[in-house]
């Protein structure tokens, strides 16, 4: 039986490589072993990895940024009597012919974006998992907790900072009842009310109550909506640390331009 030998070598974490390599695999029925070499970034690692190659069915795939170390990589290969494959040299110099220009050649970049992706994707669960008092026992994990009466974008206000990184949690604001009491111990910096006029809100949730998702009839009734409106600026009005934001015909990225802006000041680097 031949063994085959895979060696992957990266500046970054290898996982490029390793996935073209599961991608290419499952058109072919043969066993290999892989090893995968994350990180290197120096001519002598390169020299002492290779200088370990004694199988002749070896394949070596890598990944670097740099010109200079693609170029190392092939010709030591080479010498060494081993196939090897650039995986991204060829994708790199296609690119630059086609902007006019050089590569950054900066190692680990793609992890860089894959962590930021995934630090997304957490903010994003976590605005679903915290959205209308879901879950309040980790509330100062948040990095903005948004308030307002029922209609004033809380939600989609929470998704759509989510996309940007930010960890946000809305609670309802609902006419006699208190404010939960774990709001009261997290960061007051963190939290912004949201407001909205009032006869914008029963337009909202008039087109609410048509689509059936809302069976009580008063929900868009103006005495109510001006009382619960009337309430949530009381309840601002007792913590004048909370910036409020009017939401009244804005778009959520001028809403969110706005939040950050008050929590975090004009000049804030996004």
């Amino acid at each position: 039986m031949t063994n085959y030998h895979v060696l992957i070598i990266s500046d970054g974490t290898g996982e490029t490589a390793n996935r073209m390599l599961k991608a290419a695999m499952v058109q072919f029925g043969e066993d290999i072993f892989v090893t995968r070499h994350a990180n290197v970034r120096e001519q002598d690692q390169i020299k002492s990895i290779l200088e370990r190659i004694s199988n002749e069915n070896i394949l070596v795939l890598h990944t670097f940024a740099s010109k200079e170390l693609r170029d190392y990589m092939e010709r030591l290969a080479s010498e060494q009597g081993a196939q090897s494959v650039d995986l991204l040299g060829p994708l790199m110099d296609t690119l630059g012919s086609l902007f006019h220009k050089a590569p950054v050649a900066q190692p680990g970049l793609l992890h860089r974006v894959d962590e930021e992706y995934l630090s997304r994707m957490d903010a994003i669960d976590y605005a679903i998992r915290h959205d209308d008092k879901r879950a309040l026992k980790d509330l100062s994990t948040a990095d903005i907790v948004l308030l307002g009466v029922s209609r004033t974008s809380k939600t989609p206000l929470g998704l759509f900072l989510a996309q940007e990184g930010w960890k946000v949690a809305s609670i309802a604001i609902v006419r006699g009842k208190k404010l939960p009491a774990l709001l009261f111990e997290v960061d007051q910096k963190k939290i912004v009310g949201l407001t909205i006029d009032p006869k914008r809100l029963a337009e909202m949730r008039r087109a609410r109550l048509q689509r059936g998702d809302m069976k009580d009839k008063t929900y868009a009734e103006m005495d109510r909506i001006n009382k619960e409106l009337e309430y949530a600026h009381s309840l601002y009005s007792s913590n004048p640390g909370w910036p409020v934001i009017d939401v009244t015909g804005k778009s959520l990225e001028e809403i969110s331009q706005e939040v950050l802006g008050a929590l975090l000041g004009k000049g804030r680097k996004l």
